[in-house]
């Protein structure tokens, strides 16, 4: 599971990854500048997952 998000959104991503997998996520910067964060049309900055 991987989720793209913004720097507003970040915690929330964190909250959901690990209420879904019970798993503490990797948190890497975005290289690619064409992903969106996955709660709203910012550009994703972070992607929270394993």
């Amino acid at each position: 599971m991987m989720i793209f998000t913004c720097e507003e959104h970040v915690d929330i991503a964190i909250d959901q990854y690990v209420d879904e997998t019970e798993q503490a996520p990797d948190l890497l910067p975005v290289d690619n500048s064409e992903k969106q964060c996955y709660f709203c049309s910012k550009q994703a900055v972070y992607v929270v997952g394993g």
